[in-house]
């Protein structure tokens, strides 16, 4: 803020000047349209820009999502390629499961009822707690992929929760609902990833 009697850029919320002394009423410049506003307001009355503590929690938030470089994002291709590996590991997984169940084919498997259900309740915890725990599945690590969050950057348990339990809408038509999502989104976001506010994004890039 400026001194109300001389000028002199002092503190903020200064009470006194410590060039001439005398005793102050707030004011700070707008660092949009450059007018001296008394008191303490959180906006600019004159064109709505932030000021003081508002000013610095609105860059917080936003240096939070710019810090993530548009480079780094990630398209479906690389996407499809990571879940292409998950897809081998959970395969796996219930081929075991069918083993144990008597319910092998000759292509493969077909896991019914309580065994379908229980399979996919894997599929679902895999991609949670792998996420959740390393920021990537074994298909996104392989794949040199990470998702984070766009506010914090760090996964945590909450969104991955969501993001995950959205795969079921996302996963549609082999995924084609994600993918459609993912082209129409300038950050590359399907909808678990819209709703969790996270990114998938290349490990190598940022």
């Amino acid at each position: 803020m400026q001194c109300s009697n001389c000028a002199q850029e002092i503190p903020d919320n200064s009470s006194f000047c410590g060039f001439c002394g005398s005793g102050q009423t707030a004011r700070v410049t707008c660092s949009s349209c450059s007018r001296v506003i008394e008191g303490q307001p959180g906006f600019c009355p004159y064109c709505g820009t932030p000021l003081g503590q508002f000013q610095a929690a609105r860059a917080a938030n936003s240096d939070s999502v710019r810090n993530i470089p548009q480079e780094a994002l990630i398209g479906v291709g690389w996407r499809f390629a990571a879940t292409l590996v998950d897809g081998i590991i959970l395969f796996i997984f219930g081929y075991l499961m069918a083993i144990v169940t008597g319910e092998t084919t000759q292509g493969g498997f077909n896991l019914q009822g309580a065994s379908a259900f229980v399979w996919f309740l894997i599929g679902i915890g895999y991609y949670i707690v792998m996420e959740a725990m390393l920021g990537a599945t074994v298909g996104k690590m392989a794949c040199g992929l990470k998702v984070v969050k766009t506010d914090t950057g760090t996964m945590d348990w909450n969104a991955s929760v969501v993001r995950n339990v959205l795969r079921i809408i996302d996963g549609l038509f082999v995924y084609l609902v994600g993918a459609i999502l993912v082209w129409t989104s300038p950050q590359r976001q399907r909808l678990g990833d819209r709703v969790a506010h996270t990114v998938v994004v290349k490990k190598s890039r940022l």
